[in-house]
């Protein structure tokens, strides 16, 4: 997966409750920037607490022109987001 191609203000998506099985994919928020090569940072303006949040790039299955859209599904998106910066940035 080539991380150069994740921007800033890109729409990123998850999988939606039903995988990839015909589901739709659920946005869950705005790419502010890509930390380090290994994190991407979020837009706090799209988060419901309007703070910021992090996940890994290896929760990216694809990237396009538009959106970035991750191999996790809504609930697990929620549950393991980061609300604060990675230290390893």
């Amino acid at each position: 997966m080539d991380i150069s191609k994740i921007r800033a203000d890109l729409a990123i998506y998850a999988e939606g409750p039903g995988g990839l099985d015909g589901a739709s994919d659920v946005h869950i928020g705005t790419v502010d920037q890509v930390e380090g090569g290994k994190y991407i940072k979020m837009k706090k303006l799209d988060s419901p607490d309007r703070q910021h949040h992090w996940f890994p790039v290896t929760w990216v299955r694809a990237v396009d022109e538009s959106a970035v859209f991750l191999n996790k599904q809504i609930d697990e998106v929620a549950k393991e987001l980061m609300n604060e910066a990675p230290a390893e940035v």
